[in-house]
């Protein structure tokens, strides 16, 4: 039991991993739109971070409800606001006079009132919906963790997941909205959220994923699911049928990712990366809006194409990643809060 405390306490080398590439897979998503890619990143690239969250949940979990407002408070909400001034300032002088037409018909008021909201907005705050979605599934899990019967908090885990899991594939084809502060997703989330708890507790990673060859075959296992689900869901029309598909994608990606970085040796690279996905979350869309830029500006290349090829996104990828180095370095060492982390005493 001492050790077990001891180990929640200090990093973990694969969480790190799973961090660093989950980041730099969303940062390649969103500079990139090739469907098939797409649909293989965002299968697991968001509902890891919740699995991650889970999987670390356990202190906040046994925590009086009062400090656990204020720990999230500080490590979520304070960086969205602070992030969202950041964005706004660079929307308000770059993107509205520069973007697409999509951002730049935007006016103050939508961009303030996106802000409150805190919900996914195509012309601002696409990044930050993270922070808030994560702030109102941690405190809802919380609360079903004080209810008497497993089996109630259970049911109601699954049954918001299927709701979710339907709102979260329909949004876009069906028009649906996002609601206050992305509830319509923590409904999707909470799921992924619960299950890292629960494979936390039970210490199935360091129990199951421990050799090399047994690593190998679970990996390919789910990767044969994923691929023979994405095949079914892409010619059935059934609603139930793409919804099953649909979650059996997202659970055998998401455990495959897992396995796959619980096999990388630690790496201060990797280390460095996963401590700092915040910033890195709430900003590349900022830099990659810069970089398409200039090279539309000065290399005539079109968003289109940029998109298009996997090569040049990729490389984008990590140019976006390399000038956030020293801005994470700066925010680490003077606002350390902006990014949700303790202000050390001098």
């Amino acid at each position: 039991m001492e050790f077990r405390e001891f180990q929640k306490t200090k990093r973990i080398a694969w969480v790190d991993n799973c961090k660093a590439f989950a980041i730099s897979l969303v940062a390649l998503g969103h500079m990139q739109s090739i469907y098939v890619v797409n649909e293989i990143i965002f299968s697991f690239a968001m509902p890891v971070f919740f699995f991650l969250s889970g999987y670390t949940f356990e202190r906040s979990a046994n925590a009086p409800f009062v400090e656990l407002l204020r720990k999230k408070f500080k490590s979520l909400i304070i960086p969205y606001v602070g992030f969202s001034a950041v964005l706004f300032v660079f929307w308000f002088f770059v993107r509205r006079n520069f973007g697409m037409s999509y951002q730049t018909d935007a006016t103050v008021t939508d961009v303030l009132s996106q802000i409150l909201c805190g919900v996914n907005s195509d012309f601002f705050v696409t990044p930050l919906w993270f922070l808030t979605c994560l702030f109102v599934t941690e405190i809802f899990f919380w609360s079903l963790l004080r209810l008497r019967k497993q089996w109630v908090a259970l049911s109601i885990i699954l049954l918001l997941f299927v709701f979710g899991i339907y709102y979260w594939v329909y949004m876009d084809s069906r028009h649906f909205p996002h609601l206050f502060w992305n509830v319509d997703q923590t409904c999707f989330y909470l799921y992924f959220l619960a299950v890292g708890f629960m494979v936390s507790k039970r210490g199935i990673v360091e129990k199951l994923f421990c050799s090399l060859k047994r690593n190998i075959a679970v990996i390919l296992g789910l990767s044969v699911v994923f691929a023979l689900s994405f095949v079914a869901r892409e010619n059935t029309l059934i609603v139930w049928q793409i919804l099953l598909l649909q979650a059996l994608m997202c659970n055998a990606s998401l455990f495959a990712f897992v396995v796959i970085c619980k096999m990388i040796p630690e790496n201060k690279v990797l280390n460095f990366v996963g401590q700092n996905t915040l910033v890195i979350l709430a900003l590349h869309m900022m830099v990659q809006s810069v970089l398409r830029g200039i090279l539309f500006k000065f290399f005539h290349m079109a968003p289109d194409g940029i998109e298009s090829s996997l090569g040049l996104s990729g490389l984008l990828t990590l140019v976006t990643l390399a000038i956030l180095v020293p801005v994470i370095l700066l925010i680490n060492r003077f606002v350390p809060w902006l990014a949700g982390k303790k202000v050390k005493s001098s």
